[in-house]
């Protein structure tokens, strides 16, 4: 049943004073003043028609920062904002009416030697707002929208919120995370000289939730500014992922400019305004400067390489066929919900035929299988779910962690099959020959299995009927690997790359059937004991690279 604006607004709001998790991650002040600055909206705090939007303000960081810069300009120009600009000047939501409470008691702190008690009573209850941003109506536009918009595992939003979300939201597809509807909405409310510019995850830049998001800025907006802050702590507490500042606009001049891991300070943020204001500026102290023509088209994935790295994957994605085009199928391993539970030894007393030899992403932590020869237990059969009464032993197994089973989320999705894992496993896939590729590394990895196990999550595996895998494993760690998943993936915590699915298919990979025979006989010879530079040479053989893409791999 859907419930009232006014109705989900009091569930939001009830969940924004809950203790429940809402992705409340806090931005370092530098981060802060570099996204104000390179915004323009530092340099237009005082003009006429000036409208600031924060749609998640926490406790104001970026809020506070603004009421700095005025007090700054107060005590050096002696200028001060009329009280009717002052007052329309900032709009700030947030769920959580003790984080307000806070981001209005700082704003107040730093601007009462400007304006008095009243005055500043009057605007800031016109600047904080208590709502769900995402379900409040708005016929105002905003000349800046800047921010850290959550970042939220959809499973730990109320459901009836996140329907709603998904309902007024096109382009939070998939398992898009909350953060693409504040894309969508703040684009949607820029005026038309505005600038979006946020930090955030880069994970929708490239991965699939982000294609609608993507589609919908290749049709009406710019990508003036990409950064990424790899390497660096850009908030206030410890995350899994990478941020990157994204600054987006409804100019049309196709010119963006893409920064790595800059040096930020005061000087750098004004220079890098300069750049974004002056076509003719393509250097900038502090930085590795990239400006980029091409990057935003239709829904693609934005990649940010190196310029002659993309020439050759744009080459080679030309010729060859994808992984799975060329006979390869990619996995993920199974799921189960807890492993504790599902994961068991070879003693465990339940019927022979549920238990399935299993590895884990830490049994291949040194590079090779180093198995502990644990099961895991399979709660399908051919015909799907088992009926859980034909195994007593089984049965009575899973009765000792009933409560623990039925609390999780797919056992109430589906509370007559609560003993059942997350995700199907299939006897007949743990009896192939596969590859086995840990998620999280900082580079590839591609391990022989002969059909001994079947994996668990955190591995994808490669199954062939017409490559052989010992070859397929040479041309894999021979760089081409690398390299694909390096350009379409996004980094996580420590630098690693996740080797998901989604980015192995995007591989390209020669028909085995069209491989010279000796080049066959090497790579599958190769592939067994991994001697690189071997396979780098029959690499560049049947990928046909000239000297300057050898080079890129490294050969």
């Amino acid at each position: 049943m859907q419930l009232a604006t006014s109705e989900l607004q009091t569930q939001s709001l009830l969940w924004g004073e809950s203790s429940a998790e809402k992705g409340e991650v806090f931005t370092k002040p530098e981060i802060v003043n570099l996204i104000l600055v390179a915004s323009g909206v530092v340099r237009d705090l005082f003009s006429i028609g000036t409208r600031i939007l924060e749609p998640s303000c926490g406790q104001g960081e970026f809020v506070v920062a603004i009421a700095k810069h005025i007090k700054v300009r107060y005590e050096s120009d002696n200028l001060k904002l009329p009280i009717t600009q002052f007052v329309n000047l900032v709009r700030a939501y947030d769920i959580s009416s003790s984080n307000l409470d806070v981001a209005r008691s700082n704003v107040k702190a730093v601007l009462s030697d400007i304006y008095t008690s009243t005055e500043l009573d009057t605007a800031l209850n016109q600047w904080f707002i208590h709502e769900d941003f995402l379900l409040t109506d708005f016929n105002e536009k905003f000349t800046h929208v800047v921010g850290n918009p959550p970042y939220i595992r959809i499973e730990t939003i109320p459901s009836v919120l996140l329907a709603e979300y998904r309902h007024r939201f096109v382009t939070m597809i998939e398992r898009a995370d909350i953060y693409i509807a504040f894309y969508e909405k703040c684009l949607d409310l820029l005026s038309n000289q505005g600038v979006l510019s946020f930090i955030c995850t880069d994970r929708w830049t490239k991965n699939r939730y982000g294609a609608g998001l993507r589609s919908k800025i290749a049709s009406s907006f710019q990508l003036d500014l990409f950064i990424d802050l790899y390497g660096q702590n850009a908030f206030m507490s410890d995350v899994m992922t990478y941020p990157a500042i994204t600054q987006l606009s409804k100019n049309k001049q196709k010119r963006t400019c893409v920064l790595h891991n800059p040096n930020i300070t005061p000087d750098f943020s004004n220079n890098l305004l300069k750049c974004l204001t002056d076509n003719k500026l393509e250097i900038l102290e502090g930085a590795e400067l990239v400006v980029r023509n091409d990057l935003v088209k239709e829904d693609k994935p934005w990649l940010f390489g190196a310029a002659d790295e993309l020439e050759m994957l744009s080459r080679i994605e030309g010729q060859f066929p994808t992984l799975e085009e060329a006979g390869c199928s990619v996995y993920i391993g199974a799921a189960t919900g807890s492993n504790k539970i599902y994961i068991v030894d070879e003693d465990l007393d339940i019927e022979a035929n549920r238990k399935i030899p299993v590895i884990t992403a830490k049994e291949l932590k040194s590079g090779v299988i180093d198995s502990k020869s644990n099961y895991i237990i399979n709660t399908y059969d051919d015909d799907g779910v088992i009926e859980l009464e034909q195994y007593p032993l089984l049965r009575n197994y899973f009765l000792e962690f009933e409560v623990t089973l039925k609390s999780r989320h797919i056992a109430k999705m589906t509370p007559k099959q609560w003993f059942k894992t997350i995700d199907r496993v299939y006897p007949e896939r743990a009896a192939r020959e596969k590859l086995l590729i840990p998620d999280i590394k900082s580079e590839l990895t591609a391990i022989y299995d002969d059909g001994s196990y079947h994996p668990n999550n955190s591995i994808y595996y490669i199954c062939s009927a017409t490559w052989n895998l010992h070859a397929l494993r040479a041309v894999l760690l021979s760089g081409i690997g690398q390299m694909f998943v390096q350009t379409y993936s996004t980094k996580v915590s420590g630098g690693n790359l996740r080797f998901q699915a989604q980015h192995l298919r995007k591989i390209r990979l020669p028909f085995w059937n069209e491989i010279d025979s000796s080049i066959q006989t090497e790579l599958t010879r190769i592939g067994r004991t991994m001697d690189t530079s071997e396979a780098k040479s029959l690499v560049a053989q049947i990928y046909s690279l000239n000297e300057k893409e050898k080079q890129i791999l490294g050969m």
